[in-house]
């Protein structure tokens, strides 16, 4: 599930003030911590999102040999995924 900007700013900047309170990283800055923070999440969720996108593509392109068979269309999204996932090295 891909989060909203709000939400992945809110959720860097607690990880920012966890791994400081806790003294697992060192920064000059707070700020620049929960920067380089939401850009990993940003960058993250667009990955997921393109992800998404291509499973979209191969299933319409495939459509008309799944229509006639009995599947079920919510596994075929998450194994197609799962599957493009792993040849692209994308860690879900």
């Amino acid at each position: 599930m891909a989060l909203s900007e709000t939400r992945i700013r809110a959720e860097a900047a607690f990880l920012a003030r966890r791994l400081l309170s806790e003294k697992l990283v060192a920064a000059a800055a707070p700020a620049e911590l929960r920067r380089a923070l939401e850009a990993v999440l940003l960058f993250d969720r667009d990955r997921e999102r393109q992800l998404d996108e291509e499973v979209k593509a191969i299933l319409q392109k495939n459509a008309p040999a799944l229509r006639g068979q009995n599947v079920d269309y919510g596994e075929i999204v998450r194994k197609a995924k799962r599957m493009l996932a792993e040849k692209k090295k994308i860690p879900l």
